[in-house]
């Protein structure tokens, strides 16, 4: 199972980078540097200097993703899969690296209008990491910031970019009754993390304007989901879908919406894929929980 490769950081345009600085330190937890008057936030969450970066802007959605490289094999073989491909991609300057505080930086677009960035050699912080909120902190390491899930216009294209220009393997994939028909999506991992990217299908009737649906951190704690429960609850967010476990990662976590409209996934306890790892499907999300919040009327 290949560990060198991960999701490194996402690149957020946001409207409102006063809300997203309270949302990033109080709500999530994580150590923020930067501040609005300077019209960017450098969200930390370990180790690294930065895993999300939080621009002002009007898009309120994703406007890059970066996959991370650990090491110069795994950089050129992610370059030299493109090339064979004929996908165009763009050498970033070192301005542009420095940036997204990393080394190296190339740029290509994948389907669906999704920007992504392939980085090598990230910067590391020597401030140690103020995470009281999140006891034991946050799983990262080789399996990389989380997971973040892409609304697609045509899920086989861009899967077959992801799987075969791309070296990620589909974990599982699920078809969903909603009402608006059936949702298709299929999880993708690029190493131990059960998924890093997921690509979800969008409806004929959807009005969902985003890229981006949600972004997944995961704690190493289960006392840490309930503490960050307790905090989306008091900070009036939108509960999606409250406490509940996946069947396929088998993540215990909730779901909220961000100060942008996608949604972030809070969750602890996913399983890990590994060489024997066997693909599945699956016709339901959750195999207990994760319902909508409603809020008593006063």
């Amino acid at each position: 199972m290949r560990q060198d490769l991960q999701l490194g950081y996402l690149v957020l345009e946001v409207s409102d980078l006063d809300t997203w600085a309270e949302f990033a330190a109080t709500t999530l937890g994580m150590a923020v540097d930067g501040a609005p008057s300077e019209g960017v936030l450098r969200v930390r969450m370990d180790e690294l200097q930065q895993r999300f970066l939080v621009r002002r802007g009007p898009a309120d959605d994703v406007v890059a993703v970066g996959l991370t490289a650990l090491n110069s094999h795994a950089l050129q073989d992610v370059l030299d899969r493109l090339a064979a491909a004929g996908v165009p991609v763009q050498e970033c300057d070192d301005e542009e690296a420095r940036d997204r505080r990393v080394k190296r930086l190339h740029r290509f677009t994948a389907p669906g209008g999704v920007t992504v960035e392939l980085a090598s050699a990230p910067y590391h912080s020597r401030d140690p990491l103020d995470a009281h909120l999140v006891p034991g902190g946050f799983l990262t390491g080789a399996q990389g910031l989380g997971h973040a899930v892409f609304m697609i216009d045509d899920l086989p294209e861009a899967l077959a970019f992801w799987t075969e220009v791309l070296p990620f393997r589909v974990s599982d994939t699920s078809g969903q009754e909603t009402p608006h028909g059936v949702s298709h999506a299929a999880f993708l991992h690029c190493n131990r993390r059960h998924h890093s990217i997921a690509l979800v299908q969008r409806g004929a009737r959807s009005t969902y304007p985003k890229k981006l649906l949600h972004f997944m951190v995961q704690a190493n704690s289960l006392d840490a989901v309930g503490m960050a429960f307790d905090r989306a609850l008091d900070a009036g967010l939108t509960i999606n879908r409250s406490l509940g476990r996946h069947p396929n990662d088998r993540m215990f976590s909730f779901y909220a919406t961000t100060p942008s409209g996608f949604d972030y996934e809070f969750g602890w306890g996913a399983v890990e894929v590994g060489e024997d790892w066997a693909e599945d499907h699956y016709d339901h999300i959750s195999a207990w929980g994760h319902r909508p919040l409603t809020r008593p009327s006063r």
